[in-house]
């Protein structure tokens, strides 16, 4: 099926580049300008010798509804004649390599007689048009009260001859405001344009692919550029959106191959690219260079179309297309290597690994180093155990062991545009090389996309994309996998130099070259034989075919499919220590062996969405009504398969199931087998109804309803309705000269999550145990009447443009109530299962504030300042509680906060607020007990661009402010020894001098007792405290005290400079005639300075676990166009 489709779309691929020769029968130019001239009251100036020994081929019986400028590219572009604007309905036609030479009559159509004028040359003026970041092609730049014009070209350059001083430049373009400039005395003028004050903000793609006006729109969006991404390049485009969007959270991961999360408003948008909600698509399979634009659609509402999969609002992509009818060659290049840290683990290096201070095979708390003691060790050049003077040799192992990161991201695209459609095609190559040997990440991406247009009626798009990504090790991270920062900083000391240990074998596949031999192995045999490696492939294609009955109604029909194939390879040799497993996938685990281990899994699946969508616009005088309805079908399956080894390798080094040492189990094979399978369809029926008055008032009103397999049979259908409104309110109101524009906005949805796949299923599950073959049900007992997880969201906002549209405000409020949620429920062992899924009696709310701040802070000649700050702020609150369900705890309560940090070990403390000490230790608690809350209080993003001429420095800064956070590597270093703070005199004076003398601070009980309730809160109290003066040993303490949860919360805010770019925009005039259009030369960083007080690890992620140092890189991007 796979092959089968891929070959239709390659024929429908094939037939939009045969469409760029598609023709009708050619009609004089004249005649299309007069046609033009009734059809859209519009006139024009011209030469008419010139002009009517011109043809086209364009379909002048029935515009269909098109826009002016569309007709006029599709007639005069292919005769290399231009169009240039002098005022509203009333255009110039010249040559296009003599725009500005020539003045045309100033006559309409009917005048083909007249000759032109030749302007008087007076002035040259030249310049650089930009919208504050990038430079504008193809803009209108006229003399006022002439009609002497030309047009900018890529790189958004101009030249044009005036008059004289007195003249004034006027510059337009359709989505700019029209700005002027007097000449004066200069000879260069560069210009910035805005965008229009005759709408607010810009044309958005919504849901299904729809395009909307902004100002239209009842929800919060936010729109991104694509061009805005494409020069700070890393492996993730996540990461380069991070502080673009208001309420749009990105944790961003500094491990090898972590993907940034994405977090709209607390949950995980849907994506949705060219309109298509794939079912396996990531971030990652869409190369950044491909993308035109990114459309957030924040919140339920504005997803409500796409139903629960749209719960948590969407990610709406769109990829490039042709705007020219020519062919261009697009190559963007990024290099970047890592230089420094911003946050990593520090240890102490004057004590061994050990305990007591003493050599033992285990913990740092050992003896003195550098001080002329010596111990048998194990001598890794030798490879045998000596006695060996006790030194730090070790102290930057971790460094000496990690090499030099690094990451290249390259893309080529070819683009072939004309009046019938457009071709385009693409390659991307990421290479990653991590910060830990072996690690080397590779993603190509191919893409090709397409459209033909037979006549004005039909319309044929299609997109494919290819996506392969390779790795041979993804080992290395995590505190239970017993990562590289496990083994070489937590529990094994300085007292040993890593780069002694590159020949990693005693005996090969056998027997390892190291000093330990229970838990810790050596980190260069991880890295290249205690392998993790993976193989992805992924493929995505969709079509699309548009007829129009009218210029008032169509009918789309898109589909879209994808299909993954991974495959994990996992294998160890012999005689490795650390041997906890892991998960990939669904559900099999790998167990590292010491007997050596070879295993295999693989997952493949597809989904399928199709789409049937009529819609019908008509404007009646000031009155506007637009509808859609529609039908969808989403299907989604996927397999998993995996095997392994399960009493290790019969021969050493061959990594193979034929290898598996044999079973003497009777019944019970070698090799351990694993499979699932999981699929899901839902069918669904939808429309929306938009009603308008005079472009100044919206309503839309929308309703699908959805039939999922995963319910009961008589609990599968629900619905979910919407409504949004928008009025511009400037419209109706004077208002102040400062303010342009003001809109309000509101909107309602209701929205439903149905089950899981299986979890309303009583599923066999077949294996050996007991050495047999078997089958067995789940433990969980179905619930047959169980209600989807439901949602109602309420929003309200407002947007404004301020101050001759220097500064754009917009202000969103939302609420989101959560019930019938589903929670796992303890039953009766009589019952025959230990649990079920019941519905709830408990809600929660989701509140939150978003705001972003755009605009241009100042300008002044040939410098501007651009700057845009996005904040954000939601929490979570009990609404009501389940008297029978909800947790029995302090916090549970309605108005309470439900993200509540809470876990035991807090310290116990007098009324003044000291530590309790008992026995010379502190007194922790063994109640769970509230620390903080983990969300932060706000989330922020501040983007700025100055431009200079051809100069553009781009700035982003971005962080979350407040929650609190378990730093783990950082308490749990006190526990092993390694902790730098550690390092003291109370340390010393144990190790070298034998004193156990650390009095901690606080108080002890001299007499009475305390009782608490189950939540830990005194009942009775009839204590009496000392100052605490119990001399205790300070292994003893801090192993305590510092690893407890009390030392180890700490706040989890923090500050980052995200991305900083200098680029050069390089002149065109430098290229003459090499067929390059544009080009641009920058410096790139990304992820540079962080201010945080959290200690050892980067909280940019949002949780520790011993996570990997977080890199700095900077590089250079190279654009050019041809």
């Amino acid at each position: 099926m796979t092959l089968r489709y891929f070959k239709r779309l390659l024929v429908v691929l094939l037939l939009a580049v045969a469409g760029q020769t598609y023709a009708q029968k050619a009609v004089p130019v004249i005649d299309a300008l007069k046609a033009i001239t009734r059809e859209y009251k519009t006139d024009f100036v011209y030469d008419p010798q010139v002009v009517k020994k011109k043809t086209t081929t364009y379909n002048i019986s029935n515009f269909g509804g098109k826009k002016l400028e569309d007709v006029l590219k599709g007639i005069l572009y292919p005769n290399d004649l231009v169009f240039l604007y002098v005022k509203p309905n009333y255009y110039t036609i010249v040559e296009k390599d003599r725009v500005g030479e020539y003045q045309a009559p100033s006559k309409n159509v009917s005048n083909e007689e007249k000759t032109p004028v030749p302007v008087v040359q007076k002035i040259k003026v030249s310049g650089i048009v930009t919208d504050g970041t990038l430079p504008v092609p193809n803009v209108t730049v006229m003399e006022k009260g002439s009609n002497n014009g030309t047009m900018t070209k890529p790189d958004g350059s101009y030249s044009i001859t005036v008059a004289n001083q007195q003249a004034t430049l006027v510059f337009s373009m359709i989505g700019f405001a029209t700005r002027e400039e007097v000449v004066g005395e200069r000879s260069n003028i560069d210009v910035k344009l805005e965008g229009s004050n005759k709408q607010l903000g810009e044309i958005v793609v919504t849901a299904l692919g729809v395009k909307r006006d902004e100002k239209a729109l009842g929800y919060a969006v936010q729109s991104v550029k694509g061009n805005t991404l494409q020069t700070v390049k890393g492996v993730d485009l996540g990461t380069s959106l991070t502080g673009h969007v208001s309420g749009l959270n990105v944790k961003n991961s500094t491990e090898f191959n972590g993907t940034p999360t994405l977090e709209m408003r607390g949950e995980t948008p849907l994506l949705v690219i060219d309109g298509v909600p794939y079912g396996n698509m990531t971030m990652r399979d869409i190369p950044t260079d491909d993308i035109e634009s990114i459309n957030m659609l924040k919140g339920p509402t504005a997803a409500a179309l796409y139903g629960s999969r749209g719960a948590a609002g969407a990610v709406m992509i769109t990829t490039k297309r042709s705007k020219e009818e020519s062919l261009s060659i697009d190559v963007n290049s990024t290099t970047m290597f890592n230089l420094g840290y911003l946050a990593i683990p520090k240890v102490q290096s004057s004590y061994g690994h050990g305990l007591d201070g003493k050599i033992a095979t285990d913990y740092v708390w050992g003896p003195k180093l550098d001080i002329g003691q010596t111990a048998t060790q194990w001598n890794p050049v030798t490879k045998q155990n000596e006695t060996m003077p006790l030194v730090s040799s070790g102290k930057d192992n971790l460094k000496h062991f990690m090499q030099t990161g690094a990451i290249t991201n390259n893309s080529i695209s070819v683009t072939r545009g004309s009046k019938n459609g457009f071709f385009r095609a693409g390659l991307n190559h990421i290479y990653n090389k991590g910060q830990f040997p072996n690690q080397k990440l590779n993603i190509i991406n191919y893409t090709m996309s397409g459209e033909l247009k037979a006549g004005d009626k039909f319309t044929l798009e299609s997109h494919m994309g290819y996506t392969r990504t390779t790795a041979p090790q993804l080992w290395g991270s995590a505190y239970n996998q017993q990562g590289y920062i496990y083994q070489l900083l937590m529990w094994t000391g300085p007292d040993y130099d890593i780069r002694q240990y590159k020949d990693y074998w005693v005996t090969p596949n056998q027997k390892q070259n190291w000093l330990y031999t229970s838990w810790y192995d050596n980190p260069y045999l991880i890295a290249y034989e205690k392998l993790r490696s993976t193989e992805q492939n992924k493929m995505n294609a969709s079509l699309s075919m548009t007829y129009n009955f009218t210029k008032d109604l169509k009918l789309m029909f898109r589909n879209g499919y994808d299909y993954y194939k991974n495959e994990d390879i996992v294998r160890n040799p012999a005689g490795i220590n650390s041997t906890r497993g892991i998960t990939i996938g669904n559900t099999f685990g790998f167990d590292w062996s010491g007997k050596g281990l070879y295993g295999q899994n693989q997952s493949w699946g597809n989904s399928i969405n199709s789409d049937l969508l009529l819609t019908y616009n008509k404007q009646v005088r000031k009155w506007n009504f637009d509808a859609l309805g529609g039908a969808s079908i989403f299907y989604y399956k996927q397999r998993e398969q995996g095997a392994k080894t399960r009493n290790g390798l019969a021969v050493p080094g061959w990594y193979s199931l034929a290898n598996a040492v044999p079973s003497t189990t009777a019944g019970v094979d070698g090799i351990v087998n694993n499979y699932g399978t999981w699929a899901k369809q839902t069918n669904s029926l939808y429309a929306k109804a938009t009603l308008s008055w005079n472009s100044a008032v919206f309503l839309d009103i929308t309703g699908r309803n959805d039939w999922s397999s995963t319910q009961a049979e008589d609990a599968r259908s629900y619905f979910y309705p919407s409504v949004a409104t928008s009025v511009l309110m400037s419209e109706f109101i004077q208002m102040p000269k400062w303010i342009d524009l003001w809109k309000i906005r509101g909107s309602w949805t209701m929205t439903k999550t149905p089950l899981d796949v299986y979890a309303n299923n009583l599923a066999y599950t077949i294996n050996n145990s007991w050495g047999t073959l078997s089958a067995t049900t789940p433990d969980n007992l179905s619930g047959s009447n169980l209600l989807p997880t439901t949602t109602r969201t309420w929003e309200f906002g407002t947007a404004a443009y301020l101050f001759s549209k220097r500064l754009h405000v917009d202000v969103a409020y939302f609420t989101k109530l959560y019930y019938n949620n589903q929670i796992s429920q303890t039953l009766a062992p009589s019952s025959g299962y230990a649990t079920t899924l019941i519905n709830t009696k408990e809600t929660y709310a989701r509140r939150g504030v978003e705001i972003t701040l755009d605009g241009t802070v100042m300008k002044k000649g040939k410098f501007m300042w651009n700057s845009m700050l996005n904040f954000s702020t939601q929490n979570r609150y009990f609404v009501d509680i389940d008297p029978v369900y909800s947790a029995k705890n302090l916090w549970t309560k309605k108005g309470g906060r439900k993200d509540v940090l809470a876990y035991t070990e807090k310290a116990l403390r007098d009324p003044q607020g000291n530590v309790i000490h008992q026995g010379g230790l502190p007194m922790l608690s063994s109640y769970t007990q509230q620390y903080g809350y983990t969300d932060p209080n706000f989330v922020f993003g501040f983007i700025n661009n100055f431009t200079y001429g051809h100069w553009t420095l781009g700035i982003s800064v971005d962080g979350r402010i407040g929650g609190k956070m378990y730093d783990y590597i950082y308490s749990k270093m006190f526990d092993t020894g390694s902790n730098p703070e550690t390092d003291n005199n109370h340390r010393y004076d144990e190790v070298v001098n034998g004193l156990k003398n650390y009095v901690g601070n606080g108080v002890k009980v001299v007499s009475g007792t305390a009782t608490y309730d189950n939540n830990g809160q005194i009942t009775s109290d009839t204590r009496t405290y000392a100052p605490n003066d119990v001399a205790v040993s300070y292994q003893a303490y801090a192993r305590k005290w510092g690893n407890s949860y009390q030392n180890g919360v700490m706040s989890k805010s923090f500050v980052k400079v995200r991305e900083i770019s200098l680029a050069y925009m390089v002149p065109q005039t430098w290229f003459g005639k090499s067929g390059i259009k544009n080009a641009s030369l920058a410096l790139t960083g990304q992820n540079l300075f962080l201010f945080t007080k959290f200690k050892y690890s980067d909280p940019d992620v949002d949780t520790e676990n011993m996570n990997a140092p977080a890199q700095r890189m900077v590089g250079v991007n190279v654009k050019v166009g041809f």
